[in-house]
């Protein structure tokens, strides 16, 4: 939990934060990087607290997330979260896998709108804070998707310059009333080195009490490539493609006209042309085990929501399992039904990796 805060707040926010209190459904939170989303959702939460109203709170900013670890989906309940409490172990959580919902939009508006669902059952007013993603076509794609699926009762839109013209005419037609709100008095833009040291000590805290942990490759469904993807390859065909790759073959899968390999060192180009050629028409993917060490990844219950992230660890290849660092508990480990392969590679001290 944090401290205390006091909040700088326009005079127009008070208006705004009397128009949200007064809806029942969702109020979208909208505008640029570093324009006082988060300060606003306090202030509304505040002022729900001191009317005695009961708030759902989504935070949906993946990168500078106010609710559990970045690259994921927080939904809390206030009460009886105190407006301050903007913790690592929300109420609920949907993993994403990434800082960014550039690539994974669709699995961004679908956690989106099952944590909306998930708020319903509970509260009347559900308050959502957007990404600071508003800039070019698949921004505009985007936002408007949310908006499409919640159907806001309210947007507010917080407004410097003319970085939100663009999302205007879709959330004014989709939204039932849209406020414009000057930006925050607090506000300041921060520098990518900022942004990036706010991430690495979240994950930081995270992550402080995580131990390793076995998963099996079989028994639980893994998304996202290279795993579970198909039916594995039979040994003598694997051997075989083995002579070509000029590399240990670690696991190799088909389906659907493809093959996926991973394998324990990338593959040279003219491995690459000949095992193509000896797959053809099928088509070769393939990644090499470097690639997926220290990547992020979602631990998952059997309807989709996120019971911890782990990360997977530079490990010897063991092909019926792997390991994974995560904090989750030994008696939930049996809940979790699905991994999901983040895009990012963190190390345990939440230091951010490079893509390979």
């Amino acid at each position: 939990m944090n401290a205390p805060f006091a909040l700088d707040v326009p005079a127009v926010w008070q208006d705004a934060a009397a128009a949200a209190l007064a809806v029942q459904g969702v109020v979208l939170v909208v505008g640029g990087p570093d324009s006082g989303k988060s300060t606003l959702c306090r202030h509304l939460l505040q002022s729900a607290r001191d009317q005695g109203r009961s708030v759902a709170f989504i935070d949906a900013d993946l990168g500078q997330s106010h609710l559990g670890p970045p690259t994921t989906i927080g939904l809390n309940f206030y009460p009886p979260h105190p407006p301050d409490d903007f913790g690592l172990q929300p109420d609920r959580l949907y993993f994403i896998g990434q800082t960014s919902p550039s690539g994974r939009m669709l699995e961004t508006v679908v956690g989106l709108r099952g944590l909306v669902a998930a708020a319903r059952r509970r509260c009347r007013l559900i308050l959502v804070n957007t990404s600071g993603f508003i800039s070019g076509p698949a921004a505009v794609r985007l936002k408007t998707a949310k908006a499409e699926v919640l159907r806001p009762r309210l947007g507010l839109v917080l407004v410097r310059g003319n970085e939100t013209a663009s999302l205007l005419p879709p959330l004014t037609l989709l939204c039932q009333e849209t406020r414009l709100l000057p930006v925050s008095h607090q506000a300041r833009l921060k520098s990518w080195e900022e942004r990036r040291r706010y991430r690495e000590e979240r994950f930081a805290a995270f992550f402080a009490k995580a131990r390793p942990q076995r998963f099996p490759l079989a028994g639980r469904c893994w998304l996202d490539f290279p795993w579970a993807q198909g039916l594995e390859i039979t040994t003598a065909e694997k051997q075989e493609l083995q002579e070509l790759a000029e590399t240990v073959i670690w696991r190799a899968e088909r389906s659907g006209g493809f093959v996926y390999l991973v394998t324990a060192a990338p593959l040279p180009e003219a491995a690459q042309s000949l095992l193509a050629a000896r797959l053809s028409p099928e088509r070769l993917v393939w990644t090499a085990w470097p690639n997926l060490e220290f990547r992020l990844v979602g631990l998952l219950d059997k309807d989709m929501l996120t019971l911890s992230l782990g990360i997977l660890l530079d490990m010897a290849w063991h092909q019926e399992e792997l390991t994974l660092l995560t904090p989750l508990p030994d008696q939930k480990l049996p809940a979790v039904r699905f991994l999901r392969l983040g895009k990012l590679r963190l190390t345990p001290s939440g230091q951010e990796l490079p893509p390979l």
